[in-house]
């Protein structure tokens, strides 16, 4: 179930579950008014144990007429055993879509083809028990851009097996507040994913690098940024790049890094300028684990037929890997 926040508040809930964990408080986010912003709650639900959970929630932008809403600060709160929230804006529909208020679980909601044109809004992968709610202030004179009536799908995912545990129910909600700037610029999110790595045991320790140029003339600077792997990620680097060198940057050009795979940091803060039609280079260091699921299950998603027990590009932990890199910017761009 997904409400809009406005008139509705999501009671907290304290959780015992397993009588030898410590109980745990779900967070809540106060509602907003609408001159404040709007946000959105997702109910708590149970995740099974071995079970992964991916569940798509169709909504829409509130109020009406044709105004912008700028939105300079961001909360979201997520129970543990969260792998990722993420908001997207709705574009091309493949094989996934919902009326606002619906949700699709699991089955497309776990193929990234169909949301490969959907433009990020913000996502977050902290959901410690101890600090289960992230805040993001955007810089002066930056905001997101919403238009009313637009409609945007949150995809939360909660997994509950050998490498994550979700150790009471899942639950997400976020509030986003509106921009006191009367002019902002409007911020930009930049989301992509290496499709090509094979983390292989006959290759225990590859690297995987990727790369994304901004249009001549874009004159942008980041913002914010994180990374993206499952539990065989060691390593996570994202660099400025000036589009043309094919070397890894400096390590004076890097500007991210993350040895977590469950719970990276989000690093926000940033003014790093980009070089005219330059971009970013992230690289992602892996090292091989015998799957929990068995060989058998890994080879069966390995296209190439290679039965070298490879973790490839997919979207379960406990099966797949993941290279993926989250970029914010100013000022957006096509």
């Amino acid at each position: 179930m997904v409400t809009a926040a406005a008139g509705f508040l999501l009671g907290g809930c304290v959780w015992f579950g397993d009588p030898e964990k410590e109980p745990f408080e779900s967070p809540v986010l106060p509602d907003l008014s609408p001159a404040q912003g709007f946000g959105y709650r997702i109910a708590e639900f149970a995740v099974a144990a071995g079970e992964e959970v991916q569940d798509c929630y169709f909504v829409t932008v509130p109020g009406s007429g044709t105004d912008p809403l700028w939105v300079g600060k961001i909360v979201a709160a997520l129970n543990p055993g969260s792998h990722h929230f993420n908001v997207f804006r709705v574009n091309t529909i493949v094989n996934l879509d919902g009326a606002p208020g619906t949700m699709v679980h699991n089955g497309e909601c776990f193929k990234a083809p169909n949301w490969a044109d959907w433009p990020l809004v913000v996502n977050t992968q902290r959901s410690d028990p101890d600090h289960p709610v992230y805040t993001w202030e955007l810089p002066d004179d930056v905001a997101h851009r919403f238009t009313p009536g637009e409609k945007l799908m949150l995809q939360v995912h909660y997994v509950n097996a050998s490498t994550q545990e979700t150790p009471y129910l899942g639950k997400a909600a976020i509030n986003f507040h509106r921009s006191n700037d009367l002019a902002p610029q409007e911020l930009g999110a930049l989301f992509r994913s290496n499709q090509s790595i094979r983390v292989c045991q006959s290759n225990p320790n590859p690297t995987y690098a990727g790369t994304y140029a901004f249009p001549a003339g874009a004159n942008v600077t980041i913002a914010a940024a994180n990374g993206h792997f499952h539990s065989r990620g060691k390593k996570f680097e994202t660099f400025v790049w000036d589009g043309a060198s094919v070397v890894t940057p400096p390590p004076a050009d890097r500007f991210y890094t993350s040895t977590s795979w469950d719970d990276p940091p989000m690093t926000t803060g940033l003014s790093v300028p980009v070089p005219d039609a330059g971009g970013i280079w992230w690289t992602c260091e892996f090292t091989w684990q015998e799957p929990s699921v068995g060989c058998d299950a890994v080879n069966a998603l390995d296209l190439s037929g290679a039965n070298d027990c490879c973790y490839v590009f997919g979207p379960k932990v406990e099966s797949g890997e993941h290279c993926n890199v989250f970029v914010y910017y100013w000022p957006k761009v096509p």
